[in-house]
């Protein structure tokens, strides 16, 4: 049978979209990476070298809140530009998110003076927030392009230590900024070509809209997380600092507890079972941080991206809340049996169940909303229980001859067993459903991550 020469014509209009989809998938993943850095890692310029003890305390302190900050800002400009949505809206957005902070780099580097630090933390935290709103809008309706987003988010935060990577080797102060400017550089090219590429051709007319309604229900839920989980985390924190020698177990029990309120608050205002990401996300970061960090070598990124990306893989063909949740527990509960002499090949072991489970988690949450699935990946970043905990509870940081402390780990496991008590209540409650929109083009499927 011949071929002709339409037929020949769609299956090259076919091969040229498929390319321009994987490269705006390669954006996905820069741009998101660049913002889990951002919101990971505090921001250093060389001026923290004059910096008072208490001037680097307030820095770090900075951190959660500015991955609250950056959660808040993120959802909302997922919800504004989604509720006009255009591609090119949604990249031009990010595109503006990463050049204002590349801008506050350039600024901190020349004219950066400690007591600034903490302010340009928390500007780079909003900028962040920028970025992936935007990226989450344009990325979440594709799959691929979904792909990249979901791996840029979760790899990294998967990864951690990125002591090695960042070359910031033995002393912290090596390292000049976080993240560092070749990263935000590359990032920028690729959404620069990804705007253009997606631009609205001249002449094609805008879809009509006779009204706009704001849906406030995933900022609300994007507010009551952030803020109720930094609130408990910065409450323990001070338990910690004001009765450092006493028991906690109550004080954590009432964090853990507090969490998973939060989580369920937030889940009832996202609509149907968008809900399902969040639970996930709250339950992965209590998960990752019982099982512990250790440093690792640079090149060890790429073999946990690859393993979050067979975890997503096997998500998007086989999803299943149960299977989330019991990888999970039993991520909890190896942080709970493994004792403080573990060797690397445990540590490694875990490190690559992890990887996958926290791929798998992204493709099993499948949100109908783009805002539900922006506020479920950006919440891998915010604090948890176990992270205000000192460091010396910790898994894989215990000191020569010190007994193995369970207490991160059943922590993490209460967190699991209350999301997944709160998953069941959604799942009976909430028929899985499309939410209602005003905007037109909203009958283009959301992608399952």
């Amino acid at each position: 049978m011949a071929i002709t020469e339409s037929q020949v014509a769609r299956r090259y209009v076919r091969h040229v979209r498929r390319m321009g989809d994987a490269f705006d998938a390669v954006t996905a993943f820069f741009g998101a990476a660049v913002a889990g850095v951002t919101l990971f890692l505090p921001v250093t310029f060389s001026s923290i070298r004059e910096s008072t003890p208490y001037q680097i305390t307030n820095l770090w302190d900075s951190v959660p809140r500015g991955a609250a900050i950056g959660v808040i800002v993120a959802v909302a400009v997922a919800v504004l530009v989604g509720t006009a949505f255009r591609p090119a809206t949604a990249w031009a957005v990010a595109l503006l998110g990463i050049i204002a902070q590349l801008v506050n780099h350039v600024a901190g580097r020349h004219v950066s003076s400690a007591d600034m630090l903490t302010t340009q933390n928390y500007v780079d935290a909003a900028c962040a927030g920028i970025l992936l709103g935007g990226l989450g809008v344009a990325a979440l309706r594709k799959p691929v392009l979904a792909g990249g987003y979901a791996l840029g988010c979760a790899g990294f935060f998967v990864f951690s230590d990125l002591a090695d990577f960042l070359d910031i080797e033995d002393d912290p102060f090596d390292v000049l900024e976080t993240p560092p400017s070749w990263l935000i550089g590359l990032a920028m090219v690729l959404l620069v070509i990804s705007t253009l590429r997606n631009r609205t051709k001249a002449g094609e007319p805008e879809p009509a809209r006779s009204s706009i309604e704001l849906p406030v229900a995933p900022i609300l839920a994007a507010m009551v997380l952030a803020l109720v989980i930094l609130a408990v985390t910065e409450w323990l924190q001070r338990q910690y600092t004001n009765a450092p020698a006493i028991n906690h177990a109550v004080d954590i029990g009432l964090t853990a507890a507090a969490t998973v309120f939060a989580a369920t608050a937030a889940a009832m205002l996202l609509p149907g079972r968008d809900g399902y990401g969040v639970y996930l996300a709250v339950s992965l970061t209590a998960a990752a941080d019982a099982f512990g960090y250790a440093a690792r070598p640079g090149w060890s990124v790429w073999v946990l991206l690859a393993l979050t990306a067979v975890g997503l893989f096997a998500g998007t063909r086989r999803p299943s809340v149960p299977l989330a949740v019991a990888l999970l527990a039993g991520i909890a509960a190896f942080a709970i049996i493994t004792p403080p002499e573990a060797n690397w090949v445990l540590f490694s072991a875990g490190s690559a169940v992890l990887a996958v489970t926290a791929g798998y988690c992204c493709a099993t949450a499948r949100p109908q909303f783009a805002p539900s699935g922006v506020l479920a990946l950006a919440a891998l970043y915010l604090p948890t229980v176990i992270s205000v905990l000192p460091d010396d509870t910790k898994s894989w940081h215990v000191p020569d001859g010190a007994a193995h402390d369970t207490t991160p780990g059943r922590a993490a496991l209460a967190i699991v067993l209350g999301s997944a008590v709160g998953l069941a209540v959604l799942h009976h409650f909430r028929p899985r459903g499309r939410p209602q929109s005003t905007d037109p083009t909203s009958d283009e499927a959301l992608a399952d991550i």
